[in-house]
């Protein structure tokens, strides 16, 4: 978060002297500290609510059942998308690698725990040959896109890192920008982000809402112009992704802080009941969580992105808690990957008879790392 103490202090000081040289009214209304703060409250609740009912949609719609194997040709870039509506090859170095070893495109030899050297078997065939196996096309054409560079990176030695990138973020954002269409079609409909755009205009009420009581106790409309400021500053923080880090947080800090700062300011100030200043906290803290926080909650998904992600789920829940006794018969090759993917090989690997194919895999694999 770019607010930081330092920011909102002199606020409040400016601001309070301001308020001093503003002529009060003798008499301020008891429904303004009370209707007011209670509409806050009642807007709070609202976004809070929304915000929890669709964040916990897809977990709703996950069904219970038992699903012991995935289609063929799903690989962990498709997981992470089914999951998240995009990829990120980066943070999955060793699923990718056992998973195209599993496929025969590569060999896997033992260096040490943390270093496999790679020899390319056979390239990955394009998604029109009949000798493609994939879930989703779009999703493959991307990896067999990132194959051929990482394969192009190593050849001269061929040694790669299990626990580091596999993939320069340049190579990754080029990959990408090859495509028209987009990673997350067909997972997240136009509504998931109609419903982002709600969460973070919505956060907003509550701060508007304090700015009126503030008006209206106080005989001025300073605070509606405070409102104004926050909301610049929010969407410079959201939506200014390619500002530098240092100037984004000196932008934030000036115009969140006099926003946040000042307003509360001027309600604390007010000598308001401490039920309409902890409504002034709350909707100062709700203006900052909303956009940044809780619209990351809202998951609304296309239905069959809702079959697949169940799927995943329920297979997850399959390789980390059944017995040892049913997971011996699992061929360990086939589900390393997705014990990579989805970071359960230290609590569920015991559990397997990690016997691996000779064609694949050389060496003492067995001493730890990758297998």
């Amino acid at each position: 978060m770019c607010i930081h103490a330092a920011n909102i202090t002199p606020s409040l000081d400016i601001a309070r002297r301001v308020l001093y040289t503003i002529t009060m009214p003798e008499t301020v209304p008891q429904q303004v500290y009370t209707v007011i703060p209670t509409l806050i409250y009642i807007a709070i609740a609202v976004i809070f609510l929304f915000a929890l009912f669709f964040g916990l949609r897809a977990k709703r719609n996950v069904k219970h059942e038992k699903v012991t194997s995935l289609p063929d040709g799903l690989s962990p870039l498709d997981v992470q998308r089914i999951f998240k509506g995009k990829t990120d090859p980066r943070r999955i170095t060793a699923a990718l690698l056992t998973y195209w070893a599993k496929r025969g495109y590569i060999k896997l030899t033992y260096i040490d725990k943390r270093h496999v050297h790679v020899t390319k078997i056979a390239p990955m065939p394009p998604h029109t040959s009949p000798n493609a196996k994939f879930y989703d096309r779009g999703t493959y054409v991307r990896e067999r896109k990132l194959f051929s560079s990482m394969t192009d990176a190593i050849k001269n030695d061929g040694v790669v890192a299990t626990d580091k990138p596999l993939f320069d973020k340049l190579d990754v954002i080029r990959t990408n920008a090859h495509y028209a269409v987009r990673e997350d079609e067909g997972v997240f409909p136009s509504l998931h982000y109609s419903l982002k755009i709600f969460i973070m205009i919505f956060s907003v009420v509550p701060f508007a809402l304090l700015a009126l009581m503030v008006s209206l106790a106080s005989g001025n409309f300073v605070g509606f112009v405070l409102v104004g400021t926050g909301i610049i500053g929010m969407s410079v923080l959201i939506f200014a992704k390619g500002m530098p880090i240092l100037f984004k947080t000196l932008w934030c800090g000036m115009w969140l802080g006099a926003s946040i700062g000042g307003l509360l300011s001027f309600a604390i100030g007010l000598d308001a009941p401490a039920y309409a200043t902890g409504a002034a906290w709350a909707a100062s803290i709700t203006l900052l969580l909303g956009p940044t926080v809780l619209r990351q909650f809202v998951d609304y998904r296309d239905k069959k992105n809702l079959a697949d992600y169940s799927d995943l789920v329920n297979y997850r829940k399959f390789l980390l808690f059944a017995s040892a006794d049913e997971l011996r018969s699992q061929n360990y090759a086939e589900v390393l990957p997705y014990l990579h993917v989805f970071g359960i090989k230290p609590f569920a690997a015991h559990k397997y008879d990690r016997t691996l194919p000779s064609d694949m895999y050389d060496g003492d694999f067995q001493t730890g790392g990758l297998v």
